[in-house]
């Protein structure tokens, strides 16, 4: 019998708005004298995880998962063990999981993916830079069946879609946990607005992303990525005639979301060195649901993105995504930029 694709897209769904609400309460604690102190972000992250992964494997049992976070983070830090554990339970509503036992789910997440089987790919708090300023970051959720995408499920707690569509990162929900985008292979894309903390919520079909105005295209991009070189994408707007900067967000995430639903036109990562590989939890999921709305995604060499590889991108270099009637393009003039080989 096939998977029941919406079933899990709901488990999925669930999952990652339980896991916004453990990340917003944390950060909503997150004060300016605090802020030079990492460990919010990082309870946040491994308390996250350690839920999603619970609520995944009691009903995916022999599944697998790839995470970002390890239970070696927290090394020999008593306190921000019990601080992660406190997190959890509450968010399990005072579950009796051990400390032991949250930290053997954690360590679940240490899966290496690959071409054969199930795994779900997670970011638990992806952008923590940004979390810890009160920005924009994300909460991500993606299930792979032998290397590739079948569903997303992307909370954005803090996007706010009232100014022309365009995310920044100080334009913040502070209210609800923003929007959630979701997706099931070949079945369009949806977004649910996360108007309250608790629910009840709205979910609608997504639209297809319309064409984009030649004369006026918008670039989505990162300054404080260092892993691309900015240098060639403002090389390749201004050959473009686009205008450089514009949405400028941290997380890789929101740049997708920024894409899907905040009227970006394109974007472009090229690799800052040959070692400069992506992560798969920095882009599956989001790239299903770019996919579902008319959104096309490659490399620099045109090729389809391969997750199968393992936990990072390693067999692409860079990324070209843009709406169809203009990806050849730009795809073309980031080719010209960059050449056959890697930029230094």
């Amino acid at each position: 019998m096939p998977p029941d694709r919406e079933k899990e897209l709901g488990i999925a769904q669930s999952a990652v708005i339980q896991a916004a609400r453990l990340t917003k309460r944390v950060q909503s604690s997150v004060t300016k004298v605090s802020k030079a102190d990492a460990s919010p972000v990082t309870a946040a992250d491994l308390a996250a995880q350690a839920l999603l992964i619970s609520i995944l494997h009691a009903e995916f049992p022999e599944d697998r998962f790839v995470g970002e976070e390890d239970a070696g983070v927290l090394g020999e830090d008593k306190g921000l063990r019990e601080k992660v554990h406190e997190l959890y339970a509450a968010a399990r509503q005072g579950s009796s999981t051990e400390e032991d036992e949250m930290l053997d789910l954690m360590d679940m997440g240490c899966g290496t993916g690959g071409r054969k089987g199930r795994f779900w790919v997670m970011d638990p708090v992806d952008g923590t830079a940004t979390f810890l300023t009160g920005e924009q970051y994300a909460v991500s959720l993606a299930l792979l069946e032998d290397g590739r995408e079948v569903l997303a499920a992307v909370v954005y707690p803090n996007v706010r879609l009232d100014h022309g569509g365009r995310i920044s990162e100080g334009s913040v929900d502070t209210v609800g946990l923003g929007v959630m985008l979701s997706a099931v292979r070949g079945k369009g894309a949806r977004i649910t607005w996360l108007d309250t903390v608790d629910g009840p919520y709205e979910t609608v079909p997504l639209p297809g992303l319309k064409p984009s105005d030649r004369g006026n295209l918008h670039v989505v991009d990162c300054h404080r990525n260092r892993a691309s070189h900015r240098r060639v994408v403002a090389a390749v707007c201004e050959k473009l005639g686009a205008t450089f900067p514009g949405t400028d967000v941290w997380s890789s995430h929101v740049r997708y979301a920024s894409l899907i639903v905040g009227g970006g036109d394109f974007m472009v990562r090229i690799p800052s060195g040959r070692d400069a590989w992506s992560c798969i939890w920095d882009h599956a999921g989001a790239q299903l649901i770019y996919r579902e709305v008319g959104g096309r995604i490659t490399d620099l060499d045109g090729r389809e993105v391969d997750f199968a590889r393992g936990r990072y991108l390693s067999g692409n270099r860079g990324l070209v995504l843009a709406r169809q009637g203009i990806h050849d393009e730009i795809l073309r003039v980031a080719r010209e930029a960059v050449g056959d080989g890697w930029v230094e």
